[in-house]
């Protein structure tokens, strides 16, 4: 009889974190409230790790690697390109309601679709590339954490490979046209965000000491990078990630999941709101994409939402939630698989 692992909430707990943090950055907070959620991102790439590492040693597969490339391509790629269809068709709808000239070019379109520069398109949608580049190589990185037992050969392969990419951005500058365009936002991106999933795939393992130790390592080096860039914002070191903005992204990462390990404040937070949240963050982060541009065009008319960043943080976090809550209904209703196949098998019964 199979050992049935317990789902691991802590990981929930955080991606919602990671969703709700990340809605706060594109609601125009103060500067220093921007700097602090300045871990989101890395925090979903590590959570990312985690989850594939726990994913797979709950089951043991055999899925070719071009079988599950196309399972994360329909889970990653194709919901991107739903959710951009959606997007542009409602903007060309309230265009022609308002006789106004279309909003985006073909241009615009053409990169949204294509994620390959975050700069380029509507925005946005480029943390989708990420994950979708970190699922490409998930499989080798699982091989290599299951190749090293010890935490410290492992994490010392790791920092290897993190010179090796450092060296890589020295290398960027200099390169040319479409091919430097290219190697910045695929391979510097799969590389520097792959090492942080690489990361969470050891996460699990990690005995308290060693949490403390890479805590207080990140915290550091975080503090070190901000005297060495005049304390200059994390964000300019985000595209691709650099040292300073990855130590401060995994500091706060750590201090959460440690602070997480305390049970009163897991359970303060293992509620069905944000379950609901972790769940969905996906859909979460499209839906709140609309309302971000619906304050962008049309400000003035919704100047009351408009004036400061709660209230731009209330109307975008929360229509996007009530979009979420009836998109999660109806997915329910008309496509669930579970659903489905009870009915089926009722149907072969009778």
């Amino acid at each position: 009889m199979e050992k049935i692992v317990k789902r691991d909430v802590r990981i929930d707990i955080l991606r919602c974190i990671a969703i709700v943090a990340i809605i706060v950055a594109h609601s125009e907070p103060g500067g220093l409230l921007f700097q602090l959620r300045n871990f989101d991102v890395i925090l979903m790439v590590l959570l990312l790790g985690t989850s594939f590492y726990l994913s797979n040693t709950k089951k043991k597969s055999n899925v070719s690697y071009p079988v599950y490339l196309g399972k994360r391509f329909k889970r990653l790629i194709v919901p991107t390109w739903i959710f951009l269809t959606v997007f542009f068709v409602l903007f060309y709808i309230i265009s022609l309601i308002k006789g106004s000239s279309y909003y985006f070019n073909f241009n615009d379109i053409f990169m949204s679709y294509s994620m390959f520069d975050e700069s380029k398109g509507i925005g946005y949608v480029w943390i989708m590339k990420v994950f979708f580049l970190i699922a490409l190589i998930s499989p080798f990185l699982l091989k290599l954490n299951q190749k090293f037992e010890s935490n410290t050969k492992y994490f010392l392969v790791l920092i290897i490979s993190y010179v090796a990419y450092a060296l890589l951005q020295l290398v960027n500058p200099i390169l040319k046209g479409s091919f430097q365009v290219f190697f910045e936002n695929f391979i510097l991106y799969g590389i520097g965000y792959g090492l942080v999933a690489a990361f969470g795939m050891r996460l699990k393992l990690l005995s308290k000491k060693e949490l403390y130790a890479w805590t207080s390592a990140f915290l550091i080096m975080f503090l070190f990078f901000s005297w060495h860039y005049h304390f200059n914002s994390t964000q300019h070191y985000k595209y691709p990630p650099q040292l300073y903005y990855i130590s401060y992204g995994m500091f706060v990462s750590l201090f959460l999941y440690i602070t997480l390990n305390i049970t009163k404040v897991q359970t303060l937070f293992n509620n069905k709101f944000i379950m609901f949240i972790a769940q969905n963050s996906i859909w979460l982060y499209f839906w709140h994409i609309i309302f971000i541009y619906l304050l962008k065009f049309f400000g003035n008319e919704l100047s009351m939402f408009n004036n400061n960043f709660v209230t731009r943080f209330a109307f975008i976090f929360i229509c996007a939630l009530v979009i979420t809550y009836v998109h999660d209904i109806l997915k329910q209703k008309f496509y669930n698989p579970s659903r489905k196949s009870k009915v089926l098998s009722k149907a072969t019964i009778k």
